[in-house]
């Protein structure tokens, strides 16, 4: 299994993989539950003078992170190992974990816990722009199988070049809520 940038992880037993230089994304999860995603850059806030700005939207109720998808060798994403910038709670977490199965992980790795999921992919994902405001849906499998590879859902609006916000999936056409069993490390 291998990371977007080709770095590889070992396991042993439960322990966590050996993080890579760069992640994959870095998350924003809002208050109300918005999930918003963006390509990891060397310009985003890690430490420094930045960290304030980081602390306060911690205390404001967001959870702002970095994700290192791992992939197996055809490049789909399997897990998701999420290193916590700001803000780190339980619903973050549950928030967090029903995105992940939603998207297809089958594990995170998450705070002091492995969590496994039972993935489920599929069924009529929807979101709206907030730059441009088209609502946005689609439920094909060419569009099952990008969010697979990507390890998310597009972020990235067609029409306008706006940032997405995550995708939500009509309750009606998912299989099964994901499942979880945690693991403490």
């Amino acid at each position: 299994m291998t990371s977007r940038h080709d770095s590889r992880v070992s396991f042993t037993a439960i322990a966590r993989p050996t993080p890579v230089a760069h992640p994959d994304f870095r998350l924003t999860l809002r208050p109300d539950g918005q999930i918003r995603i963006v390509d990891w850059g060397p310009w985003l806030a890690t430490d420094g003078p930045m960290n304030t700005l980081l602390d306060d939207r911690g205390r404001n109720g967001m959870l702002i992170a970095d994700l290192e998808v791992i992939r197996d060798d055809e490049g789909t994403a399997l897990e998701l190992v999420v290193h916590h910038r700001t803000g780190h709670l339980a619903h973050h977490r549950d928030t967090l974990c029903a995105w992940a199965g939603l998207v297809g992980y089958r594990r995170v790795w998450v705070g002091d816990e492995v969590v496994d999921l039972l993935p489920v992919p599929g069924g009529e994902a929807r979101t709206t722009c907030t730059g441009c405001g088209v609502e946005l849906m689609d439920s094909g499998a060419s569009f099952w199988s990008y969010v697979r590879c990507a390890g998310a859902f597009p972020a990235i609006c067609p029409v306008c070049g706006s940032d997405l916000p995550q995708w939500s999936v009509a309750s009606d056409s998912v299989r099964t809520w994901p499942q979880r069993t945690t693991t403490p490390r």
